[in-house]
């Protein structure tokens, strides 16, 4: 009788304490937020462990007063203007199809304007976004959303056409569904005017990523390991893991490959039947300057921006660049940028540098033979870990942005969190664009898979290759043929370039435009 009446009270007690137990452990949907906790900036309570439900999301009722939908408008650069690849497709599209993207763009349109009762109107861009900003803030024309063109965003956030995203209510910019390192490095002076996150697949579409013929290495596998006496060298993506892929490696085994077989004209050239070791890209030292893990600039302890271009490792970084990357030292490398793709073709390039968009249209599209991806090579054998430039040099990245002349700031403000909480979620648009293109379709193995997720996890920003000061980021994409390094004649000038930042900064901070100045 009393081990039943023990056995009794046993039950009785957990009973009691299971309701807690599920209390304690219950941090999802039910969790609430305050306006204040949305304009936290990420990192400034570290003690806050609360973890969220990176799909949940509270709808938000836009209807207009009278009952009608409300209506978001973006200005957006579409294929209809810009036709020549490099416009956004992960907004809008006018009805749904096969392809894995377009459909998650329009599942997810869908999704959003029937639990917040609007309806999304992309409005067309021209070529020159911040000419035509201009225009509509002097006109009064009025726009929820802009996926603007990087560099007519750094124009746009400097003359009072676009909002500051980090002073907005209802924008939670700690959500993971937000590029925490965008938000970040894309800030300055605790002004934030343009991001990305998981709606935006232009910023990984423009990372930098080394592309390897794996059928071209396997030729040269068992000269490769000879020469670095370790049997994992067989295989690239092994190279990569065990953090051996730096950029004298990439040179060495280029070098294997070389092969020049009408030496008489003095230059490789895969279309007469040569081989060649690395065909080097238009923006390939600003990728490496970048990947070694060098910054044209860093942030202080307070968040502002300082020049790190001239301090003692950039300092040797830029020198290693220009002796082996300066194609008037080294004639051998070959580089035509309007017709690399017709070296490309021949199977005979073993290394090339592209950006993923690259890898995405051209390379898999031609299936020209087994090709792997790859991050770009680290400095050295000491590096820590891989960076891959999202660069916005090449003109080609969008960033997300509220323009200044905003219909209505809260609802643009509540539709960017849910246009960015919703392309996080499975099936939507940043799960159509990593795993079912990039990861499962473009990325043909097992090793780029491998590979391409530490190249999500590397991605970096500058603002500085936005906004060029010093012409740094313009002199690091042509270091490649400058025919005598500049390094010590520029860093001479710095204190012109910290003029040019400050005086960024205070237009950052205080954004000045004059209506009657637009053209």
């Amino acid at each position: 009788m009393k081990i039943l009446t023990k056995v009794f009270a046993l039950l009785l007690a957990l009973l009691m304490i299971v309701p807690c137990l599920a209390a304690c452990g219950d941090t999802g949907a039910s969790e609430t937020t305050t306006a204040d906790d949305n304009n936290q900036n990420p990192g400034e309570n570290p003690e806050d462990t609360t973890k969220k439900d990176p799909d949940y999301l509270e709808p938000v009722d836009l209807r207009n007063p009278d009952g009608s939908e409300y209506l978001y408008r973006a200005y957006v650069r579409s294929k209809e203007t810009f036709n020549r690849g490099f416009w956004c497709e992960d907004f809008w599209v006018a009805e749904t199809s096969e392809d894995a993207l377009s459909f998650a763009v329009y599942s997810r349109n869908q999704s959003i304007q029937e639990n917040y009762h609007c309806r999304i109107v992309q409005v067309d861009a021209g070529p020159d976004m911040f000419a035509e900003l201009k225009d509509q803030y002097s006109n009064s024309q009025k726009y929820d959303l802009t996926i603007i063109m990087a560099l007519s965003a750094a124009s746009a956030a400097t003359s009072n056409l676009l909002k500051d995203i980090n002073s907005m209510d209802f924008v939670d910019l700690t959500h993971p569904s937000f590029d925490q390192n965008s938000v970040r490095e894309l800030a300055m002076g605790g002004k934030l005017y343009y991001l990305s996150g998981d709606m935006n697949i232009s910023t990984m579409d423009n990372t930098a990523s080394t592309i390897v013929n794996i059928d071209l290495y396997e030729d040269y596998a068992e000269e490769i390991v000879d020469v670095f006496g370790e049997d994992y060298y067989a295989d690239p993506y092994q190279i990569v893991t065990e953090y051996k892929w730096d950029m004298d490696t990439l040179l060495t085994i280029a070098e294997i490959a070389n092969v020049d077989v009408n030496k008489s004209d003095g230059a490789l050239n895969a279309e007469v039947g040569d081989t060649i070791g690395y065909y080097e890209y238009l923006y390939t030292p600003l990728y490496y300057f970048y990947s070694t893990g060098a910054r044209i600039t860093t942030k202080d302890e307070d968040g502002y921006l300082e020049f790190s271009i001239n301090k003692e490792f950039e300092h040797e970084v830029f020198d290693y660049l220009y002796q082996n990357f300066n194609r008037v030292l080294n004639p051998w490398l070959p580089y035509q940028n309007g017709t690399r793709m017709n070296y490309i073709k021949t199977g005979k390039v073993l290394f090339v540098d592209f950006i993923l968009w690259d890898v995405r249209t051209q390379y898999y599209t031609g299936e020209y033979y087994k090709y792997g991806i790859l991050p770009t090579p680290m400095y050295d054998l000491g590096q820590e870990k891989y960076y891959s430039l999202v660069c916005f040099e090449g003109k080609t990245a969008h960033l997300w942005a509220i323009p200044q002349m905003c219909e209505n700031e809260t609802n643009a403000a509540h539709m960017l969190q849910a246009m960015a909480v919703y392309s996080g979620m499975e099936d939507s648009t940043m799960d159509a664009y990593y795993q079912k293109t990039m990861y499962m379709t473009v990325a043909t193995d097992k090793g780029s898979r491998a590979c391409m997720d530490i190249i999500r996890t590397s991605m970096v920003y500058d603002i500085a290759t936005i906004y060029n000061w010093g012409g740094f980021s313009e002199l690091l994409t042509t270091l490649d043929t400058i025919a005598s390094n500049p390094y010590a004649s520029r860093m001479n000038n710095i204190d012109i370039a910290e003029e040019e930042m400050q005086i960024t900064l205070e237009q950052f901070k205080n954004p000045q435009y004059v209506p009657d100045a637009a053209e």
